[in-house]
């Protein structure tokens, strides 16, 4: 490899470590140049191998990415022969032909079933440590036609799995020094649930004081470093899938995540928002975020507005007039509450059913009394 291509690829590395390019992009000229089906970032949890996010260069796999944080991830010997031997091999080049028969891989699920499908066969990797409890894969997904790794390939590889060490944990300090104040931050302390803005990486760059609250008690959110983490092990791996599939919507792309262990415990949800710069007015920062929100029935009003919109996709006006309906309002009483008219308030009545589920307005108000029938719906019209 040419020297100014070597440096092309190591620049896009720091310039997606400073938030100038986005990781996908900065692996671009990794599969160009060994002729890769794909370069991967998979960064997970040291303690608990869960998956913190993933990152790919070349053409788009989403598909792909999809199905293995979904599924395959559990049946992967590649994932599970590192994780046991972290954090000896930290920094060190593994090869997966090298740790598998043919005749382990033509007994594999994950071989026969998810790498033909995406016409990868080969993984060549370097696990980094960029952060405490922290490690990413640098992976090289080589198809069949192409083969393993050269020498002089590996020795490229090596060299630029130590440039992606450095970028990494220059990443994870410019985020830290990114956490300040911003126009949204003094908003989201003034709502009594508790809020985290994060990115897809799960990184949390701010909490207001009622998440904080709820981290240090570690029942239903808690740290993991400096990320985010949900306590039970089902919700937490919904939480990557939603994140994965939100990050490739647009502003207010939203879903819900049921936090509860049995379907006998009470209702409690973890609402997931995309904010984009452009379209949130940069008050939560240059970057995407995702405005994280825990809604507790038994520590929010059932009929808190607020919630309410969130919850089940209404618009503000919706919700109020939901809450108006639970409170006994009839049609005319909520268009003079709202300073609306008559036929604007059936509307919004209308709309409110609708998006509940229910078939009448006394459905409604059933629902909204029943606090645990509303609750236990929640989000089911979401992905």
């Amino acid at each position: 490899m040419e020297d100014r291509v070597f440096d092309s690829i190591v620049s896009d590395f720091y310039r997606a470590a400073t938030g100038a390019l986005p990781w996908d992009r900065a692996l671009d000229g990794v599969v160009a140049a060994f002729s890769a089906r794909t370069a991967v970032l998979h960064t997970a949890d040291t303690r608990n191998g869960q998956i913190l996010s993933m990152n790919h260069g070349g053409p788009p796999i989403h598909d792909a990415m999809l199905d293995y944080v979904r599924e395959y991830h559990r049946v992967d010997p590649r994932r599970f022969a590192l994780l046991e031997r972290l954090p000896e091999i930290f920094g060190q080049l593994w090869h997966c032909h090298e740790n598998f028969s043919e005749e382990f891989v033509a007994g594999q699920r994950f071989y026969q079933e998810f790498t033909p499908a995406y016409d990868s066969r080969y993984l060549s990797m370097v696990p980094l440590n960029p952060a405490e409890h922290v490690f990413t894969a640098f992976a090289l997904e080589l198809p069949t036609s192409r083969g393993v790794l050269s020498t002089d390939e590996r020795d490229l590889f090596r060299r630029l799995a130590a440039h992606m060490g450095e970028a990494l944990r220059a990443h994870e300090r410019v985020r830290r020094m990114a956490v300040q104040a911003m126009a949204g931050h003094g908003l989201l302390n003034s709502f009594p649930y508790p809020m985290c803005l994060i990115d897809r990486d799960r990184f949390i760059s701010f909490e207001n004081p009622a998440a904080t609250t709820e981290l240090e008690k570690e029942t239903l959110m808690a740290r993991r470093g400096a990320r985010l983490a949900l306590t039970r092990g089902r919700a937490d791996q919904q939480f990557t899938d939603r994140l994965l599939a939100l990050s490739q919507d647009g502003q207010g792309a939203n879903a819900v995540i049921d936090l509860r262990a049995t379907a006998a415990d009470h209702p409690t949800w973890l609402h997931l928002s995309l904010l984009v710069p452009d379209a949130s007015m940069g008050a939560f920062g240059a970057q995407p975020q995702f405005l994280a929100t825990l809604f507790d029935p038994q520590q929010v009003s059932l009929l808190d507005p607020f919630a309410l919109a969130n919850m089940f996709n209404l618009t503000p006006t919706e919700a109020k007039v939901a809450a108006h309906l639970a409170e006994g309002f009839s049609a005319e009483q909520i268009s003079v509450a709202n300073g609306t008219a008559i036929t604007t308030a059936r509307t919004h009545i209308s709309q409110v059913i609708a998006k509940l589920g229910a078939r009448r307005s006394i459905d409604v108000v059933r629902m909204l009394r029943q606090g645990e029938a509303l609750w236990a719906s929640a989000g089911t019209a979401r992905r």
